[in-house]
């Protein structure tokens, strides 16, 4: 197994389907990866969507809500690849994805994690505008779409279960510090514009990025 896909979902089945499709339509061969669905205790028809599946993702149905930071850490413990990349349940990918980022990874030793472009698309998959991550501010702020070599995450202690948002800006702050990455300039990655994450608490985010930096400034 050379790659785990872990798709975080809570409370997002009219999305997930979709999201799976994506990540089993990629132009690998099927042993080169696996698909791990970490469910947040969803309350939605999360679980009938996710079963739907079958055999061809492996299914985590947590009892209790416990947060993005420690849904993704359970996702990258199980995962049985070299290399993770997390999926948001209401995203999905292009078919290219898992190849173009692990050839990336592959072919050189010294990049630390690979991450791609994505189209800001609505609900229904129309795209709305294209977002270039050529910015260390940008790349901060995007956590999912990112591939990851799982030793290297493990040797950073996984996400800190502290944060509860702006979890992906903390680690890829620590990661920047010990890995170097690699920008793909491919829009690979399709994050969904939707009621449901429009409405993001920014004030709690901005106080969580301010406290990620302190922590960083902490740690030199």
């Amino acid at each position: 197994m050379d790659i785990s896909v872990i798709v975080l979902n809570r409370n997002r089945g009219r999305f997930l389907g979709r999201c799976l499709r994506s990540c089993l339509s990629q132009s690998l061969p099927k042993n080169k990866y696996e698909i791990i669905v970490v469910d947040d205790y969803s309350t939605d028809e999360s679980p009938i969507v996710i079963n739907s599946f079958g055999d061809s993702v492996r299914p985590i149905f947590l009892k209790k809500n416990v947060g993005i930071s420690r849904a993704s850490n359970i996702g990258i413990e199980k995962a049985l690849g070299n290399l993770v990349i997390r999926v948001d349940a209401d995203d999905y990918i292009a078919e290219h994805t898992l190849l173009f980022l692990s050839e990336i990874m592959h072919a050189n030793k010294d990049i630390g994690f690979a991450y791609t472009d994505h189209f800001r698309v609505d609900e229904k998959g129309k795209i709305l505008k294209r977002v270039d991550l050529d910015s260390l501010d940008k790349i901060l702020n995007h956590g999912a779409g990112v591939m990851f070599r799982k030793s290297n995450l493990e040797a950073l202690g996984l996400y800190d279960e502290n944060f509860q948002v702006a979890e992906d800006y903390d680690l890829i702050l620590r990661y920047l510090k010990n890995f170097n990455g690699f920008h793909l300039p491919l829009p690979l990655y399709r994050y969904c514009r939707h009621s449901g994450n429009i409405t993001k608490n920014r004030k709690l985010r901005n106080e969580h990025i301010f406290k990620a930096n302190q922590k960083s400034k902490g740690m030199r």
